[in-house]
């Protein structure tokens, strides 16, 4: 990853000073379609066959026809799901962690990637983008590997124009996230990881602190690639959404997912969790009963979408249960509670630090369960509080 960042910077003066404007995106994503196939030729034929099968789909969509749209979406996710199985299957051992397999997990970020432009342009986007606009948005390298999860809708329409401000700042970005995925996450793994592997060999007091240093690896290595990916975008002239908003420092379970990976859990929300929502209230299920329901659904696939495993899912339902309590339970509950201790947690600075230390904690603990299989993981909170 590093050395293809050295050759974009080096590559991006030449860039601007060679290429004619009208050329620059198909230049990108040439460049970009090249380093795939410099890394793997198969990652860059995956990139291909999917470009080609969505924009033959949304040319298709373009007929009105109801049972046309279904029978193309239905088959088109089924053909997605398998390439993120086998994905995945095969990809055993890269980690989940954008420094463990960036080309690989990139897959991963395709079939999301396609999965919502093939359910919009079912829904009757206005727009149909050409092969080329596809091909550049999917393979565009500096959000392949690991996101953001950027939308076609957003990416098609941009043409690459030079700004000096734009460029010095899409510098700066890259530099921070450097910092962070390189340096921050790195040297946190390396403290962490040997008493991840052996908790039982370490007091308590480390067994948790290491797993708090898991959690803000797991933050910084995420949020530094999307640095680098938003800051080299910027580069070369494009504006990509932003992924983070200090998500670990918030007071519950929905702000912090609200702010973590949000072009994630934006895709959640729009292409899983609404659907489902709204389709169990058309059956007639109580209202909190659904959402609960919904966002059990989200929050596990959202883990297996990491990888595919029991724990992966286990840490997904966890979250859940934690979204549930703050968006369901404990927001009836204050309804019953006296108007002045509502008042005070709201607003009092010891209600804010300590809600945003449990958040943490909600969030952190089951990380156990990621970094360890299910029976391993109860194992590692079980030690956290044997004396």
């Amino acid at each position: 990853m590093l050395l293809a960042l050295l050759g974009a910077l080096a590559l991006a003066p030449f860039y601007w000073l060679l290429t004619p404007a009208r050329r620059r995106r198909d230049v990108l994503a040439l460049a970009s379609l090249a380093v795939l196939v410099a890394y793997d030729p198969r990652v860059a034929a995956v990139v291909g066959g999917v470009a080609l099968g969505l924009f033959a789909a949304l040319r298709a969509m373009r007929v009105p026809s109801t049972a046309r749209h279904r029978v193309l979406v239905v088959g088109g996710l089924v053909a997605l799901a398998a390439l993120f199985v086998w994905n995945k299957r095969g990809a055993r051992g890269g980690g989940v962690l954008p420094s463990q397999g960036v080309v690989l997990l990139g897959v991963s970020y395709l079939v999301l990637k396609a999965t919502a432009a093939l359910v919009d342009g079912a829904g009757g986007a206005d727009r149909r983008p050409d092969l080329g606009e596809i091909v550049a948005w999917l393979a565009f390298l500096p959000t392949y590997p690991a996101g953001p999860i950027e939308r076609l809708e957003h990416f098609a329409p941009q043409r690459p124009g030079f700004d000096r401000t734009r460029a010095l700042g899409g510098l700066e970005r890259i530099l921070l996230g450097l910092v962070r995925a390189l340096l921050v996450a790195h040297y946190l793994g390396v403290w962490s990881d040997p008493i991840l592997a052996e908790p039982a060999a370490h007091p308590r007091a480390l067994r948790l602190l290491a797993l708090y240093a898991f959690t803000l690896r797991f933050y910084f290595d995420f949020a530094g690639y999307s640095d680098i990916a938003i800051g080299l975008a910027a580069l070369f002239g494009y504006d990509i959404e932003e992924n983070f908003d200090n998500p670990l420092v918030r007071r519950n379970l929905v702000q912090l997912w609200q702010r973590w990976h949000m072009t994630l859990t934006g895709w959640l929300r729009r292409h899983l969790f609404i659907p489902t929502s709204r389709a169990l209230l058309r059956r007639g299920w109580p209202d909190a009963l659904a959402i609960g329901a919904a966002q059990l659904v989200t929050m596990v696939f959202c883990g297996l979408w990491h990888e595919i495993g029991w724990g992966f899912a286990l840490w997904g339902a966890s979250q859940a249960v934690g979204l549930v309590w703050v968006g369901i339970v404990a927001r009836d509950l204050g309804r019953r509670l006296p108007h002045a201790l509502v008042a005070w947690w709201r607003r009092s600075p010891v209600a804010y630090a300590l809600s945003t230390a449990l958040t943490f904690n909600a969030f952190a603990l089951p990380l156990v369960f990621v970094v360890s299989s299910v029976g391993g993981g109860f194992r590692y909170l079980a030690l956290l509080v044997r004396r």
